[in-house]
């Protein structure tokens, strides 16, 4: 599925500049199968709520790679240290601070108080958003192919030499939805070289795992814990096209780094769609 669209970048000043446009249904085209939207599939996002001091967060870690894999691309897992277990220590093995305060608020807002815990679009499944490890496959199961509500498009634009990033993401809704509905964009990075507690003789080393490879991890949300307001009246027959621009954290590795942008609706919290895209493809 390919989407072509013509959209000029705004200009970016400062560290960080959001600006949002409604651009008309002709600008915007999905190829193959003439329009047919039934050829876009609903992505879910899978949220892990870890910590680097937690013992049986590894093996859920394994679980949310494996239903990343089952899926091949219709789920998007973030890692979000938050909570007690990843707290950093002044001295010792795990002094480095990966919690960052989207995934503090999200953390305390559902509220989250057993690690490892996973969201799964925000969605009740079995009476909880709240969902252990052992539930993860069958909470995506069956919410992933569910029909498409939205579909969300990321482009991003790296410069190597200031560490600038600008990124457009064009959103538009397949299905006249009721309520209000926000848009967050968040970056992940992959490949984090650092220590975590293992229980799991199975996984790795016990009780720590000294060169632990951290994967799908929440650097931040660029416009805030919510997101911006992406529409409150829905028309299906727009697109809704906002720019951003910031500079990435020193500490950063831009190929290991990712945009994930996700669509929620303002009063539920529920995510209808997640789309993930590498800095630099």
């Amino acid at each position: 599925m390919k989407i072509t669209r013509t959209i000029l970048l705004a200009s970016a000043f400062g560290f960080f500049l959001a600006s949002c446009n409604k651009i008309d249904a002709p600008y915007y085209t999905v190829k193959g199968g003439g329009g047919d939207t039934t050829k876009i599939t609903r992505k879910v996002l899978l949220e892990d709520y870890t910590g680097h001091k937690c013992p049986n967060c590894p093996e859920a870690a394994i679980t949310a790679h494996t239903l990343e894999e089952t899926y091949n691309g219709k789920v998007i897992v973030m890692a979000v240290h938050a909570g007690y277990f990843a707290d950093s220590s002044a001295t010792g093995d795990f002094t480095a601070n990966y919690k960052t305060s989207a995934g503090d608020e999200w953390n305390s807002y559902f509220p989250i108080i057993s690690y490892p815990s996973g969201l799964v679009n925000r969605k009740a499944f079995q009476g909880s958003v709240i969902i252990g490890n052992d539930l993860w496959a069958e909470a995506v199961d069956s919410i992933v192919n569910l029909p498409a509500d939205a579909i969300i498009q990321i482009t991003n634009t790296y410069n190597t030499s200031t560490r600038q990033l600008n990124m457009t993401v064009d959103s538009k809704f397949l299905n006249e939805l009721l309520g209000k509905y926000n848009l967050t964009i968040c970056i992940l990075e992959d490949s984090i070289i650092s220590p975590q507690k293992n229980s799991n003789p199975n996984i790795g080393p016990t009780p720590i795992i000294y060169d632990y490879v951290f994967m799908h991890m929440l650097r931040g949300s660029l416009n805030g814990t919510w997101g911006d307001e992406l529409t409150s009246l829905i028309d299906t027959s727009l697109i809704y096209s906002k720019t951003y621009s910031t500079i990435l954290n020193p500490i950063w590795i831009p190929k290991n780094c990712s945009v994930l942008a996700f669509i929620s609706n303002t009063e539920t919290k529920e995510i209808i769609q997640a789309e993930e895209k590498p800095i630099i493809q």
